[in-house]
């Protein structure tokens, strides 16, 4: 073989590695898709199932936050009210707006409703894709109708805001889901890796800060104090806690709100007066792995006899040898 015919074989092979191994170091990045601060006044509802082939549900660390076949991560707000207030959807990279939809209605569906939803495969209601070039793509669902802020064909920047959070399409709450795409594979930002590599790995998260933008075990996003049985329905769409209640109502009642309880989990729900004396206390153990569960305890008030002042009710949820948390809400008896 002539010399020269070697060379260019190694050249090209060199070449050929040279772009593999540069494709390989050009990780994309990408920001927090909300104007939202993680666990403040947002929280992650699911992650990607890295285990879609089968009906056992896995996120990237081999727990259950996600359901079968999720292809993206959801970031949910605390209620209705929040979304109809305005909560701002960014593009997470630059890039130009591929195709969206804007005329998805955002109130509760019914299992009909969900039913030609589904017939329709409209799942996502209302959305913004988004080309990033290098067969990279990113999806937003379940948006605001009538907040898309984009036109197809807009190039967009990093942190341009495209629309807002709603709870158009089969969304149980409001919430974003974002997913990306990356040569047609569901990738997770988590991980750098496709859903189809199964959890325990890490190739590097994909955030540009991924500092503050960690896994979170479950939260306790929400509580406060009512004086009868709370209306869970009314809650979500934001009715108001109260600051203060009359000693002569019916009942003293603490509810609380979470993101991705396990089975197993231990919750305690405890209410002490104004001297520390407990009121009221109920433990509950998680019968089913639920991306979101509310609970309460309470007992009927005394009337005259009980201790004006502040009671706090206090959430704690312990799961073994993995995390524990703990947040407290007060009201003023009087």
């Amino acid at each position: 073989m002539s010399k020269y015919i070697i060379w260019i074989i190694v050249a090209i092979s060199a070449i050929t590695f040279n772009s593999i191994t540069s494709h390989a170091q050009d990780k994309p990045s990408f920001i927090f898709p909300v104007q939202c601060t993680l666990n403040e006044n947002c929280w992650t509802a699911n992650y990607v199932d890295v285990n879609p082939n089968t009906n056992e549900v896995e996120d990237f660390t081999c727990g259950p936050r996600s359901y079968d076949g999720h292809k993206g991560t959801d970031f949910a707000l605390k209620n209705r009210q929040v979304m109809r207030q305005g909560v701002d959807v960014l593009a997470a990279r630059d890039g130009i707006v591929e195709r969206l939809r804007d005329s998805e209605d955002d109130t509760p569906k019914s299992e009909t409703q969900i039913a030609a939803i589904k017939k329709n495969r409209k799942e996502c209601g209302n959305g913004v894709f988004i080309d990033h070039g290098v067969a990279l793509k990113t999806v937003y669902c379940h948006m605001k109708k009538g907040s898309i802020t984009v036109k197809v064909g807009d190039q967009v920047s990093a942190g341009d805001k495209i629309g807002e959070i709603g709870q158009s399409g089969m969304a149980e709450f409001p919430h974003l889901h974002f997913g990306i795409i990356w040569e047609n594979g569901v990738i997770d930002p988590y991980t750098g890796l496709t859903n189809q590599e199964g959890c325990g790995l890490n190739r590097g998260a994909l955030w540009a800060d991924p500092g503050s933008i960690s896994y979170e075990q479950f939260s306790i996003y929400d509580g406060g104090f009512r004086a009868s049985a709370p209306n869970f329905k009314a809650i979500e769409e934001g009715e108001h806690n109260p600051e203060t209640l009359s000693k002569s109502g019916e009942a003293l009642v603490l509810w609380s709100a979470f993101y991705g309880l396990r089975a197993g989990d231990q919750i305690e729900l405890t209410i002490t007066d104004p001297a520390g004396r407990v009121f009221a206390q109920q433990d509950i153990t998680q019968e089913k792995t639920r991306a979101r569960q509310y609970y309460y305890t309470g007992r009927k008030l005394a009337g005259k006899n009980m201790p004006p002042g502040e009671y706090t009710g206090t959430i704690k949820v312990e799961r073994l040898n993995i995390s524990e948390k703990t947040r407290n809400f007060t009201v003023d008896l009087r």
